[in-house]
Parts: structure tokens; sequence; C-alpha cells
């Protein structure tokens, strides 16, 4: 069968297509590890060995060693640093202070949503009392408030 040219709109939602999926597995892409030993951390990508396999390294910063991990415990983020293949620790670790690629993360939302989670993970119980105590305060004022507001319409 001959090959047809493509019209505009197929042209447009091809497009389209290659715009939806922007995180690939290659080398300096930022990763969280899900599941395993250090997870909770974030590691870079340095070489990919097999479909399902790559070496990834924490630049001596996140504090994931130079290893092999497969792509399933990571989770791929959109930060990226601009390293060739199979980079060594020190020229890793250039680049990511160049780049302020952990400090961009860190302003992202799931930067936030971790910070928060390791806040809370560090508090003592009396630290956690104390934050049950202030938000059952703020519900009271809140609902005497709007006791006020609606005793406020009734007489009106």
């Amino acid at each position: 069968m001959p090959k047809t040219a493509l019209t505009e709109d197929e042209k447009l939602n091809l497009s389209k297509k290659k715009l939806l999926f922007n995180r690939y597995v290659e080398p300096g892409r930022l990763c969280l590890i899900e599941y395993g030993p250090y997870a909770g951390k974030l590691c870079f990508i340095v070489d990919i060995i097999t479909i399902t396999r790559v070496i990834v390294d924490g630049a001596g910063i996140t504090g994931v060693p130079k290893t092999i991990m497969p792509i399933k415990r990571l989770k791929l983020l959109k930060q990226r640093v601009k390293i060739s293949a199979n980079s060594k620790t020190g020229l890793l670790r250039k680049e990511v202070d160049k780049s302020k690629v952990l400090d961009e993360f860190n302003k992202s939302n799931l930067g936030k949503k971790i910070m928060i989670k390791q806040k809370r993970d560090l508090a003592t119980d009396y630290e956690r009392f104390q934050i049950y105590y202030a938000n059952k305060e703020l519900k009271k004022k809140m609902n005497f408030i709007k006791s006020q507001k609606k005793g406020q319409k009734s007489k009106a």
C-alpha cells in the first residue's frame, strides 16, 4: 500500500500526542525512589542498562549511591540535568549544582508535599498535640462566628 501524505489535521493530532508524554527514561532525569531501601529519596538516571533497569546516582547530595535499580521503583520527574551517559559522580554533582535542579524540584507541588510529610514525621507527640489543640480552638472560633452571622440574618 503506498504511503499517503498526512492532512493538516492528522499532523496536528500527531504533534499533540507527542506533547502528552515528556518524561522519558534518559540520562540526567531526576527521579523519586518509591520503594526499597532508599524509598523517598531523589536520584538521577546515569545510564540505561536494559529496558527495565537503569544506573542511578544521588550525586553525593541525596544519599543514594551509584547503583543499579529497576525502573518500576522510580517515579520520573519533570526536572532534568544535561549529562552524557555513564557520567561520574563528580561531574553529575557539578551539573546539579550549576543547574539548580533540586531547588526547582523543592518549589514544585510534589517537592512541597514531601517537605511537609518529612516535617510531620519528625514532629514529637507534644508538637502533634499542640497542632491538634490549635485546630480545635480554630474550629470553635469559626463556629462561633458562623452562629453570630446566622443570628444577625434571622433578626433582619
